[in-house]
């Protein structure tokens, strides 16, 4: 799939972040990728996952939660999602599963040729491994294309960040801008198949 023409053309991207706790590893991981964005991306932090009720068709068939519908479209807007999240007993966390189930649902899907990128700190030495490949089957079997590998993993988060839950190593920075740039280009290609001109 060959890039479009206007590469320089402004690219969206909607976040969440799979951690409710306000100083998590994985918010602040998040606030880094937002500074290191490269030139023309934006990144717009989704910050409502802990609004939404448990996933129940029962209340779905009266009426969908507002902020279900409002991170549906925010998705629907977007050039591309960008999911920060930690890794919770070897999987994925709850709040981030039932937003997938919430938003996964009517047609035409959301999610439907979206690119994906993944991120992800854990204090252990796999980082987030084992949940970014479990994410990144759902979000397949949704229709989406979550971003080959290399993945993005930071393992040890103690020795990434600072006291004040800054990135010490420009290295690292530089990893997320890189990865963002692969995030756009692949969104690029992959909105002229969901927004046609």
């Amino acid at each position: 799939m060959a890039l479009p023409e206007d590469q320089n053309k402004p690219f969206h991207i909607v976040a969440v972040v799979g951690s409710l706790r306000k100083d998590s590893y994985n918010r602040a991981l998040l606030k880094e990728a937002i500074a290191a964005a490269p030139e023309g991306v934006t990144i717009e932090f989704f910050d409502q996952l802990a609004d939404m009720p448990f996933f129940n068709q029962d209340l779905e068939d009266i009426e969908t939660p507002a902020v279900a519908l409002a991170f549906k479209e925010a998705i629907r807007q977007a050039d591309g999602l960008l999911v920060v999240t930690p890794e919770y007993n070897s999987g994925l966390p709850a709040v981030l599963k039932n937003a997938i189930d919430w938003t996964s649902r009517g047609a035409p899907s959301v999610f439907k040729n979206l690119a994906v990128g993944i991120m992800g700190t854990s204090p252990g030495a796999l980082g987030t491994s084992k949940v970014q490949q479990q994410l990144k089957q759902s979000l397949s079997g949704l229709g989406a294309y979550p971003l080959a590998a290399p993945d993005f993993v930071l393992p040890l988060y103690k020795n990434q960040f600072d006291d004040e839950m800054k990135l010490s190593d420009p290295k690292t920075v530089t990893r997320i801008t890189n990865y963002l740039n692969r995030l756009r280009e692949l969104g690029l290609c992959l909105n002229t198949i969901r927004h046609p001109a």
